[in-house]
């Protein structure tokens, strides 16, 4: 499973084989680059921008006169466009960590971009590692060491991810965490959705124990596991795949083995920064027209683990839609304490879909409008080393 690019190579499944038989990435990744794919997630988002006008209208409220823009705004969106260049910076420089210095500083800042972009027009459920790896391969990486890059990548997003809400839970009240999702008091609906995010993120839970154990302690155990798995007759289908995922993990454990703790140290405070600065960005845009105390700022933080696991099974490219739909759901409180609306109309206002559509302007939108330049930046580029 995949975050969408908000939460971009973060959480995804591991790498299936990009290999062709002659043991080098499949080129058929690049048509997840084309010019098309971004066209529908930006549809969507006009949809959705166009839909929250009309409910502004519906409402009586004037998107100009009503609507508190003042400079603040323009000074926290600044500052959230600052917290967007921290999460940058902390993936390039965990990516720098984890190719031991192969990738410049340039090369990993394009990689990086490449990745996002490609995670962003794609289904959250697809992911990005595929496109990952090739990558890495162009960049005169071997497929084992792009393998390992994208399995630690995964398990380091994933580790900060399923410790840092029981860390915010600590000072947040739970009940208050959880009541925009059950709606009404005592809904079916709400609760199914409250129990079906804390499946989710036990299988998350487990699913970060196994990679660590594999990575870390015992990978051959760990592989032989995935093996016997796979070979069970309701999973025999994809067995070939399963086999594969198997002697992934296996070198990515043998290609990371003889690294010392401050290595992973640096490449845990780097997820870190990229997270911090990730999450972050959601608070600057409701502060923009809000004024919060710390208690709501905590409440807004840990929601957005809420949202990002909500939005894991998308199917629409990069979370489209469903991104700003969970957004409205979880932060209509937010609205409605910038509009004086009453809590229970600011869920279907269209203010709360300006503030989503704010959001994704900061941390997803960038990265479908570079994509497609940077890569044919970032081709000439590794094309003419390769021709050296």
């Amino acid at each position: 499973m995949k975050l969408p690019s908000d939460a971009p190579s973060e959480i995804q499944d591991p790498p299936p084989s990009t290999q062709p038989e002659s043991g080098q990435p499949n080129e058929e990744v690049l048509k997840s680059f084309r010019l098309r794919n971004i066209i529908w997630p930006l549809l969507i988002g006009v949809l959705v921008l166009g839909y929250a006008m009309y409910q502004l209208q519906a409402e009586g409220l004037n998107p100009i006169r009503d609507i508190p823009w003042s400079t603040r705004v323009l000074q926290m969106m600044g500052i959230g466009f600052v917290c967007m260049m921290m999460r940058d910076f902390g993936y390039i420089w965990r990516m720098r960590i984890l190719t031991d210095g192969h990738l410049s500083w340039k090369a990993a800042f394009q990689v990086t971009l490449l990745w996002e972009f490609a995670s962003a027009a794609t289904p959250s459920i697809v992911g990005g590692s595929p496109i990952a790896i090739y990558l890495f391969f162009k960049e005169k990486i071997s497929i084992g060491k792009s393998t390992a890059i994208v399995f630690v990548t995964i398990f380091f997003d994933e580790l900060f991810y399923i410790l840092m809400l029981p860390a915010v839970v600590l000072f947040v009240d739970t009940t208050a965490l959880f009541e925009p999702l059950h709606g009404q008091e005592g809904s079916f609906l709400g609760a199914g959705l409250v129990v079906g995010f804390w499946v989710i993120y036990g299988i998350l839970v487990s699913y970060t124990i196994f990679l660590a154990f594999a990575l870390f302690i015992n990978p051959t155990i760990s592989s032989r596991l995935i093996r016997w798995v796979f070979s069970l007759r309701l999973l025999r289908r994809w067995q070939q795949v399963g086999n594969k995922t198997a002697d992934d993990l296996l070198t990515a454990a043998q290609e990371y083995q003889s690294k010392q703790f401050f290595f992973w140290l640096k490449a845990f405070f780097a997820t870190f920064l990229a997270w911090m600065g990730r999450y972050l960005v959601l608070n600057c845009v409701l502060a923009a027209f809000v004024l919060m105390s710390f208690g709501e700022h905590l409440a807004a933080y840990a929601r957005q683990a809420i949202m990002f696991v909500m939005m894991i099974l998308s199917p629409t490219p990069g979370s489209s839609g469903v991104a700003e739909g969970v957004f409205g759901r979880l932060f209509a409180e937010y609205a409605a304490m910038a509009t004086q609306l009453p809590a229970d109309l600011a869920e279907g206002a269209g203010f709360v879909l300006i503030l989503a559509s704010l959001w994704r302007l900061i941390t997803y939108y960038p990265y479908l409008f570079l994509g497609i330049p940077l890569l044919s930046i970032w081709l000439r580029r590794v094309n003419k080393q390769a021709s050296k």
